[in-house]
């Protein structure tokens, strides 16, 4: 793959992206699924690129790989502690609201 097909590749996953965004939920009302989900898709493009940026002959391309498993890395990893909070607040929503329900009743 040429460096002109793999910039065309790369513009066409960002804007099949940004119009996904778009229609997609916002962070603060898509379930846990939903935010996993987009978290693994987003991880996948990247090492999809990593593996691109190995093979199209274009200057530094082990070092765009890394980056770019680096990315994803971090993606999957800033997930699982935003899974790990959000229970932590629910639990401690559903006792606050318990210890309010005990307060009034």
């Amino acid at each position: 793959m040429s460096v002109i097909e793999t910039r065309r590749a790369s513009s066409e996953l960002a804007s099949s992206e940004s119009a996904s965004s778009a229609s997609a939920p916002s962070e603060l009302t898509a379930t846990p699924r939903e935010r996993r989900a987009r978290a693994a898709a987003h991880a996948n493009q990247l090492r999809a690129l990593a593996w691109i940026a190995l093979r199209d002959g274009a200057p530094h391309g082990a070092m765009r790989a890394a980056t770019a498993r680096t990315a994803a890395r971090r993606i999957l990893q800033h997930e699982r502690r935003a899974a790990l909070l959000n229970r932590a607040l629910a639990q401690a929503l559903e006792a606050l609201v318990e210890e309010q329900a005990d307060l009034v009743g």
